[in-house]
């Protein structure tokens, strides 16, 4: 029992570590598609609100940003517009 614990919360903290890296959106280069990116800049584009009325008030607030990223491969620079995940 005292190893099991330990063994039980390793294998856990491995299935969490790794659906956090799977949920991640994947970018690549519009132009070589290759994924060796770095991101230049992130800016607030803008903040919507949405509600929702019923049994309870629900507001969410989306922030849009705006994200500039460059390719380590080809150098091709680009902007995405995207509410953060």
């Amino acid at each position: 029992m005292e190893i099991f614990l330990p063994a039980a919360a390793a294998i856990l903290i491995v299935v969490v570590v790794g659906s956090l890296r799977r949920s991640r959106p994947q970018v690549s280069c519009p132009q070589c598609r290759s994924q060796l990116l770095r991101q230049l800049d992130q800016q607030l584009e803008k903040i919507q609100q949405d509600s929702t009325m019923g049994y309870a008030v629900k507001l969410d607030v989306k922030l849009i940003m705006k994200t500039t990223y460059r390719c380590q491969n080809c150098g091709h620079t680009w902007t995405v517009t995207a509410p953060e995940s």
